[in-house]
C-alpha cells in the first residue's frame, strides 16, 4: 500500500476528497474551454496551496500551448505564450519561477492520449500527497476539458443545421450535442472514486472488493469509448472532424494497432500477427488510420473464435498506386447482401445483436478513411472469414 493510503485524518485527506468532489461539481456545470481551463488553474493553486498554476492544451497542430495561468503576473505569461515543443517542462520552471523539487507537471490524458499539461508551483518540497491530488484533478479536468472541446466543435454546426432546416426533427442532433457534457462527468467521477477506494483511502479493501472496483472500471470505460463512438459520428455528420494529410508509414502504424490489440487476441488464444513485408508510404492521418486499424483489428479478435487466426498485412497494388493495409480473419464471415450495409450508422446485423457495440465503429472507420481520399471495403465469405481492406494514395 502506497504512502497515500495510509494517511490518517490529520493529514486531511477527507478534505481534500471533500475538494475534489466539490470540483468536480464544478466541472460538470462548466461547459466552455475557457472557463474550464481557468477553473483547473484556479482550483489546483487552491487545491495544493499552489502560488501559481499553468495550464497547458494542444493546439490544432499538436503543439502544446498556455490556456489558463493562477498567480503569474500577465506580462509574464505573454512571453510564454508561443507554442511550446520540447523544451516544455523548462520553459514551464521558468515561467512559474521554481526550483525543481517544488515544481509538479502532470499530464491531461483522455482515451490514451495526451491532450495537454497541469502544472504547479509550490511554496513547499512536493510530497508524494501533492503529486497525488494534482493526478487526481488533472483526470478530472481532462475529462471536463475533452467534454467542452467536443461540445465546441459539435454545437455550432448542429445549430447551423437546426436553422437550416428551420427547426425540423433534429432532436437526435440536439440530444448527441450534450452527450459528452452529460455522460463524460459522471463517468469520469465514476473512474475516480474507484481510484480512491483502490488507494484505500476510505479504508482497506478485500480481494473480492479490488475485483467488483475493477469491474465497475471496466464496464465505465466500456460505455466511454460507446460514447467516443457517438460523439465522432456526431462530429462526422456534422463536418467538423478533419484529418491531416501527412506522409505515413503504414506498416508502422499497423504495428502500433496490432501491439494494443494483442493482450486482447492472446486473452482469447488467437493468433494475430502481421504479416512480413516492405514498409510503405502512403498519404493520410496516422493516428486516425491507426483509430481505423484498432477498431478493425478489435472487431476481428471480437467475433474471431478462440483459437482462431487475425493476420494483417501492408502492401501496395500491382500499379503501385494505392497503399493497402488488410486485416484477414477467420471467423464466421459477412454475407455478401450485408457487405455495403455493415459501413451504415448504428447498422447491427443478426448474428452480432447480441455482442456489445451500437454499430459505429465501422461507420466511422469508412467516413475517415474517405475523408483521407481512400477507401475501406470488404471481402470474403461466410463462413470462410472476413478481410478488410483500407486504400491510400501511395508515395
Amino acid at each position: 500500500m502506497s504512502a497515500i493510503a495510509t494517511f490518517n485524518l490529520a493529514d486531511g485527506k477527507f478534505e481534500h476528497l471533500r475538494k475534489l468532489s466539490a470540483i468536480s461539481r464544478a466541472f460538470s456545470y462548466t461547459t466552455s474551454l475557457e472557463e474550464v481551463a481557468r477553473l483547473t488553474a484556479t482550483q489546483g493553486a487552491e487545491l495544493l496551496g499552489a502560488v501559481g498554476t499553468v495550464v497547458m492544451l494542444h493546439d490544432g497542430e499538436g503543439e502544446l500551448q498556455v490556456r489558463a495561468t493562477h498567480g503569474i503576473a500577465e506580462a509574464r505569461v505573454a512571453r510564454f505564450c508561443a507554442p511550446l515543443t520540447d523544451e516544455v517542462i523548462g520553459r514551464l520552471q521558468g515561467l512559474l519561477a521554481v526550483a525543481d523539487d517544488c515544481f509538479i507537471a502532470v499530464p491531461l490524458v483522455v482515451g490514451g492520449a495526451v491532450t495537454g499539461l497541469l502544472a504547479a508551483a509550490l511554496p513547499r518540497v512536493a510530497t508524494e500527497s501533492d503529486e497525488w491530488l494534482c493526478s487526481a484533478l488533472a483526470d478530472q479536468a481532462a475529462v471536463a476539458l475533452e467534454n467542452a472541446r467536443v461540445s465546441e466543435e459539435v454545437r455550432p454546426a448542429l445549430e447551423r443545421r437546426l436553422r437550416a432546416s428551420e427547426g425540423a426533427t433534429n432532436a437526435k442532433d440536439r440530444a448527441l450535442s450534450t452527450l459528452a457534457h452529460d455522460i463524460r462527468s459522471p463517468l469520469g467521477a465514476i473512474d475516480g472514486y474507484c481510484t480512491i477506494l483502490e488507494d484505500g483511502l476510505y479504508g482497506p479493501i478485500n480481494d473480492k472488493q479490488r475485483g467488483a472496483l475493477a469491474r465497475v472500471r471496466m464496464s465505465g470505460q466500456h460505455l466511454l469509448s460507446l460514447l467516443d463512438n457517438v460523439m465522432d459520428m456526431a462530429r462526422l455528420s456534422a463536418g467538423v472532424m478533419g484529418v491531416i494529410d501527412e506522409p505515413v508509414n503504414l506498416r508502422g502504424v499497423a504495428h502500433d494497432a496490432v501491439d494494443m490489440l494483442t493482450p486482447a487476441s492472446f486473452a482469447k488464444n488467437q493468433s494475430l500477427t502481421i504479416a512480413d513485408g516492405p514498409g510503405v508510404l502512403a498519404r493520410g492521418d496516422a493516428a486516425r488510420i491507426r483509430q481505423v486499424l484498432v477498431n478493425l483489428i478489435g472487431n476481428a479478435v471480437k467475433f474471431t473464435p478462440a483459437d482462431g487466426t487475425i493476420t494483417v498485412s501492408v502492401a501496395t497494388t500491382c500499379d503501385d498506386e494505392w497503399g493497402e493495409i488488410r486485416v484477414a480473419d477467420s471467423g464466421p464471415g459477412i454475407a455478401a447482401a450485408e457487405r455495403d450495409d455493415v459501413f451504415q450508422p448504428y447498422y447491427r446485423s443478426e448474428g452480432t445483436a447480441t455482442l456489445p457495440g451500437i454499430g459505429l465503429g465501422l461507420a466511422i472507420s469508412h467516413a475517415l478513411v474517405a475523408q483521407m481520399g481512400g477507401t475501406l471495403g470488404i471481402d470474403g465469405n461466410e463462413p470462410c472469414g472476413s478481410t478488410f481492406t483500407i486504400r491510400l494514395r501511395s508515395l
